[in-house]
Formats: structure tokens, C-alpha cells, sequence
């Protein structure tokens, strides 16, 4: 290979785990325009902010506390509701992403697909919403400032989430009965529920859980 010859992408770069994301078949659920609609960012960065190489890391957020909020101090991704200034869900996940990061189309970020749409319910309200997750990848991971919406904003990477040793049962009441559920340790907080359920599907797509040992 001679020195005008680019490398060749490793089994866990984020080039290899773009290609095999735009070839992969989310699920759509259908009807979904009949419902509440959400739209969610995955924001892959394959740098550091000093350029060091992070393998890639992936966006996460622990929302705010916030009185009547059921998910407050959870960890999720950047997103929302569909509002009336939004002509889609990516439009909504992308407007959410900017407010509650302050990260827009300006930080080179590139679309490279998306995972399969989750049926949930609205916060306080006995109604469906579908959630569509947008996948997308930036040449570096900025240091982010949380919005109010957001208590931090931190890089995680892709190893750790699909590291087994990192998995933990967690107990959730609902109804007021106790249910377990499994979540990963992610910076002294727990990813769990929707948000590890998307987690996973992009460790599935992109191959990256059996890459590892």
C-alpha cells in the first residue's frame, strides 16, 4: 500500500458500521401517522474532541429532574414530539437535537440511517405515540453544554454498550408491581427500556456484537 492508498476500514470503524447500516431493513409501523408522533437522534462520532480515536461513541443524555416528568434523571437520546413547526419526525428529532445540545447540520453531521419505529404511549396520557430513530455520524465528539432540558450530555462508547459484563437487572414498578428489566451501567448512570431497546437493534445492525468476544 503505498502512501496515496486510504486504509482500509476496520471491523468496528465507524465507516464499516455506516455501510452496514444503510443496508439494513427497520421495521415501520404501520398506521403510524394516525398517532402521536417522536423522533429521536443516534449520533455516532468516530473522534474525540482532542482527535483521539474513540471507536466510535455514541450521544447519550440523562434528562433533567423535572416534577411530573416519569423519565426525569433517565438516560435517552436528543428528540421529541412533533410540533407544528415540523414537516416530519427527522424534523423534530434534528430541531430537538439542536435545542437540547445546540449540535446542528453547521457540525457536519451525516444521515445513515435509521432503526425500526417503537410503539410507546405519551407522557400523561393514555394514547399511543410511535418513536422513529435517525441514526446519524459526526467526524468528532464536541464537548456539549446541557441545555435545561438536559442534566449532561456525555459520549459513550459503542464497546461498553455492548459489553455483557456491563449489564444489570433492573427493577421498575408499573402498576405498582415490581418488573425487572436489564439495563447497562453508562457513566454512573443506567441505560434502560426504549432507549436500550434502540441500543440494541444498532448493535445488531451494524454487527458490532459479534465483532466482539
Amino acid at each position: 500500500m503505498d502512501a496515496t492508498t486510504p486504509p482500509e476500514p476496520t471491523l468496528n470503524s465507524l465507516d464499516t458500521l455506516s455501510a452496514r447500516l444503510q443496508n439494513y431493513k427497520p421495521r415501520r409501523i404501520p398506521g403510524r401517522s394516525l398517532v402521536a408522533r417522536c423522533g429521536v437522534i443516534l449520533l455516532l462520532a468516530e473522534h474525540g474532541a482532542d482527535g483521539r480515536d474513540i471507536a466510535p461513541a455514541l450521544l447519550l443524555m440523562r434528562r433533567a429532574e423535572r416534577v411530573g416528568d416519569p423519565w426525569s434523571g433517565h438516560v435517552s437520546f436528543p428528540g421529541g414530539r412533533v410540533d407544528h413547526s415540523d414537516t416530519s419526525t427527522r424534523d423534530a428529532a434534528l430541531r430537538e437535537l439542536q435545542e437540547e445540545t445546540g449540535m446542528s447540520a453547521s457540525n457536519d453531521l451525516v444521515a445513515i440511517g435509521r432503526l425500526s419505529d417503537v410503539l410507546t404511549r405519551e407522557h400523561g396520557r393514555n394514547r399511543p405515540m410511535v418513536v422513529s430513530p435517525y441514526v446519524y455520524r459526526t467526524p468528532r465528539a464536541l464537548v456539549l453544554e446541557p441545555s435545561r432540558e438536559a442534566a449532561k450530555l456525555w459520549w459513550e462508547p459503542i464497546a461498553h454498550l455492548a459489553d455483557p459484563e456491563r449489564r444489570r437487572p433492573l427493577v421498575w414498578r408499573v402498576a405498582g408491581l415490581p418488573l425487572r428489566f436489564s439495563s447497562v451501567d453508562v457513566s454512573g448512570a443506567r441505560l434502560w427500556g426504549l432507549s436500550l431497546m434502540m441500543v440494541n437493534e444498532l448493535i445488531r445492525a451494524t454487527g458490532w456484537k459479534a465483532a466482539i468476544q
